[in-house]
Parts: structure tokens; sequence; C-alpha cells
């Protein structure tokens, strides 16, 4: 699930910090303090909408109609939405790795290839061979000589435990370079660092090269696409907005906080908008952060076609009405990299995405 740490409620602390977010606005030419501060109030008490939603969805601009600020559901009623439009018990496949890529695979939804899923006592191979060894890693690893790889926890989400290696040999034996910290490690010292992280299991699969216009952006990390569809009471599936996540310099994850960046997409043509910050905030982004690259009016190519990926993956997906998914872009196409059946909250309004208006029809 994606989290993000939220306020529900107007805590004491951060009134200073809320004054100031509201005077900002009111020096652009917002609606001024007092009347911001009474519609948070106002909000919070009657609908459980915060200040931190306030400030996302923009519902301090003179523009914005009551009915608009009403549009959007607070966090628990967010959640509590999600568990009627998708059913509990489907949510477990979508959150566990080896499962989410047997659908993927079972529905011909490209992503990544598959290596194989790492355990001591249950872990296979993607050919059936045991891998709950040193040595059925080694096996494995005879044939990526030259390749990279990826090795991620099979629970888990937002890139946590996610790490990357090159696969080579130093005197006759395989030895794993890390894509980012550049240590090597033996096949023996790999396979009892990662049991001794998650004794659940470690899914394994071939390192995606993404296409040079999303690279270039920062090229350490697999910068991807975050998309969100909508399947309404007639079975029509509804791509809502997308924005694309871009990671900090030297990190192999696409976490935007700390010197990467998140964009606005135009949902219609797959262009890139102007940057932002993930705070309250909203401070706009020009270019990257950590490479200068300028965001607005790139191309993300084969945007038609991630959408229909997108939009297929929901449809496959048993009792299932919202998703957000993860996509990856390389040379010869989109990719998903993961799917989410309870996304985080707050992406709505940062969106804009009237929630209890979409989620009515």
């Amino acid at each position: 699930v994606y989290k993000r740490q939220r306020s529900h409620s107007m805590n004491l602390a951060k009134i200073p910090y809320i004054i100031d977010l509201c005077r900002r606005r009111a020096r652009e030419g917002h609606l001024p303090v007092y009347r911001q501060l009474f519609e948070i109030m106002v909000l919070q008490i009657t609908r459980g909408i915060g200040y931190d939603m306030y400030h996302y969805a923009g519902m301090w601009e003179r523009t914005a109609t009551w009915e608009y600020k009403r549009s959007f559901l607070s966090y628990r009623d967010f959640g509590n939405k999600v568990y009627q439009l998708n059913s509990r018990k489907f949510h477990g496949m979508s959150q566990y790795k080896p499962f989410e890529k047997a659908f993927f695979n079972q529905c011909h939804i490209p992503n990544a290839a598959y290596l194989g899923t790492l355990n001591e006592h249950s872990g296979f191979a993607n050919d059936g061979q045991p891998l709950r060894s040193p040595g059925d890693l080694a096996s494995l690893l005879e044939n990526h000589e030259g390749k990279r790889i990826c090795v991620k926890p099979v629970q888990g989400s937002n890139g946590r435990g996610f790490k990357a290696y090159h696969v080579r040999k130093k005197n006759g034996e395989p030895i794993l370079q890390h894509l980012s910290g550049g240590d090597e490690y033996t096949v023996n010292e790999l396979f009892a660092l990662l049991v001794d992280e998650s004794s659940e299991g470690w899914l394994l699969e071939e390192y995606v090269e993404q296409h040079p216009v999303l690279k270039a952006f920062n090229p350490s990390s697999l910068n991807t696409i975050r998309m969100f569809l909508y399947q309404k009471a007639n079975g029509e599936v509804i791509p809502l907005k997308s924005f694309l996540k871009t990671g900090k310099p030297g990190e192999l994850i696409d976490k935007t906080e700390n010197g990467g960046a998140s964009v606005f997409i135009d949902q219609e043509t797959g262009v890139l908008l102007d940057g932002f910050n993930w705070s309250p905030e909203m401070r706009p982004l020009h270019e990257h952060p950590g490479t200068g690259v300028p965001f607005a009016g790139v191309q993300i190519p084969f945007w038609k076609e991630a959408e229909a990926m997108a939009v297929s993956a929901l449809k496959s997906f048993a009792g299932t009405r919202f998703i957000g998914v993860d996509i990856a872009i390389t040379e010869q196409g989109p990719l998903m990299v993961e799917m989410n059946v309870h996304p985080d909250a707050d992406c709505m309004p940062v969106l804009r995405l009237q929630t209890a208006r979409i989620f009515a029809t």
C-alpha cells in the first residue's frame, strides 16, 4: 500500500505552519487568510477534510467553488470506499509479488522477465529448479553473466528493500556488484544478506532498461508513471490522472522526496507539465532538482500503449474497480512494474481527483 504521513485533524502544533501556508496563498492573490482558515475548520468538522488536503487540492483558489471543495472524500472515507470498490479477498494478490507476477504473465501484461523466487524453504527458479541455497543461486546466475538483475522483497511497495546488481565473474566465480554503491558480493554473501534481511523471500527479475527520454531525468533510477484508473458501474474503465516519479541522483528507486521530483502529466496527450514538491506547499519544479533537466513539454513515449496496458490490467483483475499502477517505459514499449488496489489517498487531492464525485458513477 502506498502510504504517507497524514494529518487528519487540526493539530495545535501545526497552527503556525497552517497560517503560513494560508498567508502565502493570500499574497499570491488567492483567498484571504481568515477565509481559508474558516473553510478549513468547516471542512474538517463537516467532511473530515484537513488543512493538508485543502492545500493539496488548491481549495484556496478564488475560482474554487464550494461544490468543488465538497467533492473530495476525507482520507478515512476514501479508505472505506476503496474497500467497497475492491473486494478485500483479492488485495493480497497485488501485495505479494510472486502472485502479482503470475497474474501479469497469465494475462499477457508486459513486465520485467521473471527469474525466480528465492526462499530457503520453498524457493524456485523460473524453470522450476529449486532456489533455496547459495548453490541454487549460483546456478541461476550462470546464465546471466554480464547482465543486470533486480531483487525485491516478496511483500512490500514503494521500492522498500529494492536492490539491483551487475552479474560478472571474478576468478571464475560469479560476483554481484551493487549498481548504486558499487559494493561487491559473492553468491554466498548475497544469499546470507538477503535471508538475514527477509526470511519471507525475494523476487528476482531482469533489470529494466528504460527509454532514454525518461532516463534523462535521472539515469540511476527507474523513473515510472503512476496512473490511476476507475471502472464505472457500467463496466467502462477510465484512466483518471497520472504523474511521473523521478528519483534522486545515485538512487535506484524513483522516490521523489529529498532530491527527486514528481511531474504532472497531461492525461490526454502524455506530455509532461510542471513538476512539484510533495507537500501542502505544492511548490512548482520546472526542472529536475538533481540533474537540471526541464520537464514541461516532454512527450512520454508509448503513452497510449501504456494507458491501454493499464486498462487491460484493471479489466482482468477480479473484484476490483479502482487501482493505481506503476509503469516503466522501455524502447520497446511500456512494462507494468506494480499494481496496487489501495493507492495512496494523498494522490487524490494532489491530482485534483474529485473522489466523492468519481466514485458515485
